[in-house]
């Protein structure tokens, strides 16, 4: 493969690309009929004479913003992790850190006697392991092993070597704790609570622990809630350190391995928090926010909610502040939000409050009775969009109650069928006292793949502007799978200048200049995009696929997620290419319309003027114009055509929704080009996106940039002043269906506005009998047109007085005309 000079993780292919053997996806039914004819256009032919590829493959991805560890990137491309039912949580202790408590915590394993050999119980290796040395008394016998972090474990199992130097300990006993302070104590102390019975005469190589948690409820009320495990036991325990003990000294006496099998993979502990960013901890995205960020007065407010998921019982809390109790939940309530940044199979969450200042720990945060829980609930969303949520309190997402909370236990366990989930919503309804707090959040990944992971590129330079013409991927896609693309383009940033104050306040430069010297923070200079950037593009979604953003652009961002609507297969990508092409006119080409203003569904002449950007005499050039035009413009026209001011002879088609035009030679490199046109405007902006082909070349096309925002923009105020959908209508008030070809149909035609929903047109005798429906001529247009030939199944109808009933459903309004016709003989 030959490289070229390209962004970092990419590579630029000069030669014609040839096609991999790719698992495609059925193509989706376009938007409008412009692009249709834009996509056949590029997609005639494959090869390009001045081809330039951008090409990802295997470790390239790396480079990519990605969740590591979930996303796998190998030589191979890039897989996704498959969870399991259970894991050793000793096994992955160093992907976290938490705070020590004296000596707890200073180090991963630790213990007085023999301590060279104290990491070997957690090497994953059952042919190491640490004895105790003989000569140490028996109160040193004694290991501890840190799991970094809170763990919901449903066992533990010790394993003992078996050698001649080697063997079971005979004596011994095992011990946990949540990592908790004791409170009241001198010196910083932890608790430790005993795991069965002790073990005694043991000849085992391999001992386990069932682990058990009491629930008891609280006096006040039975629990209550959907999913809710009720039950004074549960089958798991909340620990972070285990501690191993022998009861007797045995010569030989040795610990292979120390494992702890974890309840599912807790995903809280991979979201995205600053502290996990400060410790180079790793994450897979997402966020957290509270009702801290609601600013008003009398509102609910909450620390941060990172605290739930920082998997550290010892340290920090979610904590409440009371709130007035007469609003609704988003302003007076307490409410916190968990976005993992991808789509999992949640099927269990367990939720840690403090009733009473209590947590279920008996010897920590002993803090009075501040408060309860009485009344929460726990929703959760996929990340579908909502028009109707709190941008401040739920974000842009549209979420489904799991479970309404009416009275709590210590652990609140809740098992339900799996849910695709992106985002947990906790809202406290209610609270008794002033304060009240809560320990942590665990939420459970069911075992198989996850619902969607997604990478991301970083904004990649491509050195010039670039005419980019399809998204191609070789990928691995089996049934219950696919895979997406999406885009974003731009041309160039802008340097904005930032000003903060030391105790992080961002401030006007003025502001900055007015404050003390010793107030005063950093100065940031960041680049920010500018106008020409777009946002995200449809989706592509399948090999092959034309290019969805804004081209040519001199930069390049690109979006990729991985789907799973089968938990037992994911896909595995290999490739990505970019499939592009030096511009025809290497430095852009922009453009703009006039007039920007026209009356609505009036036949108008507007004229498009294209200007390249530079004038580069090694550029291909441009002889051919393609303009969007909107759709059912089936009486447009070319009136005339401008090169560098002065007229010429050029052809023209209506192509599906477009106006074709051929200039004549000699090909366009330097000078503008005028296109005065004629057609109907219908939507308010209406945009006419335009591109230029030599005809010389293949697969060319190049897209026209807006010489400014909005440029290529036409406003019909008429669409935005009034309130009607239906408008303009026209119809036969009188016709004689009697089969003279003189006035023999019904004719009714009207223009829909704000909407793309279809008309229900149907005709009604005086007495309500419904005569026939008519169907729309023209359903692509937004002039919908119908005709009448007065017939009911097949026979003409008597003459008389009938009404034509005009129906437009739409989600915010039903609108509703009704006209009369007369039927004369």
């Amino acid at each position: 493969m030959i490289r070229h000079n390209c962004p970092v993780g990419a590579s630029l292919v000069g030669a014609p690309p040839t096609p991999r053997a790719s698992t495609r996806d059925a193509p989706t039914v376009y938007q409008t009929a412009a692009k249709k004819l834009f996509l056949l256009l590029l997609l005639i032919v494959h090869s390009a004479l001045y081809a330039q590829d951008i090409v990802f493959e295997g470790t390239d991805f790396a480079a990519w913003n990605h969740p590591a560890g979930l996303v796998q990137i190998g030589s191979t491309g890039v897989a996704v992790k498959r969870f399991g039912t259970t894991f050793n949580a000793v096994a992955n202790a160093s992907e976290f850190s938490s705070v020590t408590i004296g000596d707890y915590g200073r180090l991963p394993v630790r213990a007085p006697s023999n301590q060279a050999q104290a990491g070997l119980v957690a090497d994953q290796d059952h042919n190491t392991y640490w004895q105790p040395d003989l000569a140490d008394p028996l109160q040193k016998w004694w290991l501890e092993v840190d799991l970094q972090r809170a763990v919901v474990a449903r066992k533990i199992r010790v394993i003992f070597p078996q050698t001649e130097d080697a063997r079971p300990f005979e004596f011994f006993s095992v011990h946990v704790s949540p990592g908790i302070q004791v409170v009241g104590t001198t010196g910083k102390h932890i608790a430790f609570e005993r795991v069965g019975r002790p073990v005694n005469n043991n000849t085992k190589q391999v001992v386990e622990f069932e682990l058990k948690t009491a629930n008891k409820p609280p006096a006040s009320g039975t629990p209550r809630g959907e999913f809710l495990v009720k039950s004074d036991s549960l089958d798991f325990s909340i620990l972070r350190f285990v501690r191993f003990e022998a009861a007797g000294q045995t010569a030989g006496a040795a610990l292979a391995e120390i494992e702890v099998d974890g309840v599912g993979f807790n995903l809280p502990t991979r979201v995205f928090t600053e502290e996990r960013a400060e410790k180079g901890e790793l994450s897979w995205g997402g966020r957290t926010w509270t009702s801290r960020a609601r600013g008003c007065d009398g509102c609910g407010k909450a620390s941060g909610a990172e605290f739930l998921v920082d998997a550290d019982l010892g340290r920090r809390l979610w904590s409440i502040q009371a709130s007035s109790g007469d609003r609704d939940w988003r302003d007076d309530g307490v409410w916190s939000v968990i976005d993992f940044g991808n789509v999992f199979r949640i099927d269990r969450i367990i939720f840690v409050p403090l009733i009473g200042g209590r947590s279920p720990w008996l010897y920590g945060y002993q803090q009075g009775a501040v408060g309860g829980w009485p009344m929460f609930d726990i929703l959760t969303s996929d990340g579908s969009p909502s028009n109707t949520a709190d941008p401040t309190a739920e974000g842009p997402f549209d979420y489904e109650l799991l479970s309404e909370v009416r009275t709590s236990y210590p652990f609140n366990d809740f098992q339900f069928p799996t849910r695709d989930t992106r985002l947990i919503l906790w809202r406290v309804i209610g609270f008794y006292g002033r304060d009240a707090n809560a320990l942590q959040l665990f939420a459970f990944h069911r075992a198989g793949y996850p619902k969607r992971v997604e990478l991301e590129s970083s904004d990649l330079d491509l050195g010039a502007a670039r005419s980019i013409r399809r998204i191609e991927w070789d990928a691995d896609l089996p049934p219950g799978t696919r895979l997406e693309v999406q885009t974003q383009t731009g041309n160039g940033f802008t340097e904005v200048t930032r000003y903060f104050l030391k105790n992080g306040d961002e401030v006007t430069k003025e502001a900055y200049e007015a404050a003390r010297k010793r107030y005063r923070g950093d100065i940031v200079q960041e680049n920010v995009r500018d106008a020409t950037w777009s946002t995200w593009s449809q989706p592509h979604r399948f090999s092959g696929q034309s290019f969805q953003s804004p081209s040519p652009r001199r930069y390049l961002r690109t979006r990729i997620r991985l789907y799973s609507d089968d938990l037992d297969v994911s896909p595995v990508l290999r490739s990505l290419r970019v499939v592009a092409n030096d511009p025809v006119i290497v430095a852009g080409l922009s453009g703009s319309v006039w007039p920007r203003e026209a009356g609505l569904d009036s036949l108008t002449e507007f004229r498009y003027t294209i200007k390249p950007q530079a004038f580069n005499s090694r550029d291909p050039g441009f002889d051919q114009v393609l303009i969007a035009l909107p759709p059912g413009s089936a009486d447009a026209e070319l009136i005339a055509a401008w090169v560098g001011g002065q007229q010429v002879e050029a052809h023209s088609s209506l192509r599906g929704d477009s106006l074709w035009v051929q200039l004549p030679p000699p090909v366009v490199k330097r000078d503008s080009v005028a296109i005065a046109f004629a057609t109907r405007v219908f939507a308010s902006p209406t945009v006419f996106e335009t591109f230029v082909f030599n005809s010389s070349q293949e697969d060319n096309a190049q897209g026209v940039v807006p010489a400014e925002l909005g440029a290529d923009q036409v406003f019909v105020p008429e669409v935005v002043q009034g309130a009607s959908l239906i408008r303009n209508l026209r119809h036969s008030e009188l016709f004689t269906p009697n089969g003279d070809a003189v006035n023999d149909l019904y004719e009714l035609s009207f223009t829909v506005v704000k909407t793309d929903k279809q008309p229900h047109v149907r005709v009604f005798s005086l007495d309500g009998r419904l005569i026939a429906e008519l169907a729309n001529a023209t359903p692509r247009g937004a002039r919908a047109t119908y005709a009448w030939d007065g017939q009911r199944n097949g026979e003409l109808v008597p003459p008389g007085i009938y009404i034509v009933h005009v129906e437009l459903q739409t989600d915010p309004k039903d609108e509703i005309v009704q006209q009369y016709v007369h039927v004369v003989y």
